[in-house]
């Protein structure tokens, strides 16, 4: 089996703060038990999760992690704010290099989500074909070979539809860019032909819109009118209400959404619902998305019509 280092660094810097619902974030990751979690932080808060076998917190202060990002990437870098760190998620296999340098692969991601089977989906026959997995911030697994974590060197092609989204420009702004996700590194990636697995589709990506009160998926179709997540033993599932059918998801991310918690006392299940809590059991109205369910469909059936209709008979607008 194929060893994976998963990175995260999460400095409250005197003012920050952890999820609510973070030692469920940490619970997960524990479940995964082939994988080992290193938590580079300046909070001491979280350190109980350090006796979990696959769990590691190193304490350090942001201002050191700097100095390591200056040592290890660059003295050029403009990093100010614990948010540039998003851009740095692409080179912490350099700044973080003595933690990780013994695996095969290392990943990164974010603390606002609850993993599922990280091992159902990342077999070591899926880890043979590629060299990048996922394309979002909150989740992407690497090939821990020089030439693949190089990758953020990459210059664009020619044709390139971000040409100007290079490695040279984000680390000159403090402001953070997305470069670990989507048209930044991804999308280099791909346009110099590394081997990606380019997917949305094997996880939950849990939304509010500031129009909605209630959460819904933006990343599937298996939205239902009544609906709910789970975590059990390790695994999440999407859940319909009215058919019991359940789906396996990689991972539920919350994107700092808001959530009314229910304390981790070692539970080996817990609901979410479309109201935004974590909850020990599910009631309908638990699961009702109403209105919301059907102004996101109203919203894909719009696009849909309007997608054809550029493309009638061959026609593309753009």
């Amino acid at each position: 089996m194929y060893s994976i280092a998963h990175v995260l660094a999460y400095f409250l810097n005197g003012k920050g703060h952890w999820p609510e619902y973070i030692d469920w974030f940490f619970a997960s990751a524990r479940a995964n038990s082939t994988v080992d979690f290193y938590i580079f932080t300046d909070d001491h808060s979280i350190d109980k999760w350090n006796e979990a076998p696959n769990i590691n917190i190193v304490h350090m202060s942001f201002e050191e992690c700097i100095d390591r990002i200056h040592k290890n990437v660059g003295e050029d870098v403009n990093i100010k704010t614990t948010r540039k760190l998003c851009d740095m998620k692409t080179v912490y296999c350099k700044i973080f290099n003595e933690w990780v340098k013994d695996y095969d692969f290392w990943a990164f991601g974010d603390c606002d989500l609850l993993l599922g089977d990280i091992r159902k989906v990342f077999t070591d026959e899926l880890l043979d074909k590629y060299d990048r997995f996922q394309i979002l911030g909150n989740f992407q697994i690497i090939r821990n070979t020089e030439e693949i974590n190089n990758n953020y060197l990459l210059k664009r092609p020619e044709n390139s539809r971000r040409k100007d989204f290079t490695w040279d420009y984000v680390k000159s702004v403090s402001k953070n860019q997305g470069f670990d996700e989507g048209d930044g590194l991804p999308l280099l990636a791909k346009e110099n032909g590394v081997r990606i697995y380019w997917t949305r589709e094997n996880f939950a990506n849990i939304y509010q819109d500031y129009k909605y009160k209630k959460m819904l998926d933006n990343t599937v179709q298996e939205n239902t009118l009544f609906q709910y997540w789970k975590w059990e033993n390790g695994k999440i599932y999407h859940v319909d209400k009215l058919t019991g059918r359940k789906k396996e998801r990689l991972y539920i991310h919350f994107s700092n959404r808001k959530m009314k918690n229910l304390p981790y006392t070692g539970q080996s299940e817990v609901y979410m619902t479309v109201n935004s809590e974590f909850k020990d059991h599910i009631e309908w109205k638990d699961t009702f998305c109403g209105m919301d369910f059907f102004r996101v469909y109203a919203k894909k059936i719009v696009i849909y019509i309007k997608w054809h209709l550029d493309h009638a008979f061959g026609r593309n607008k753009d």
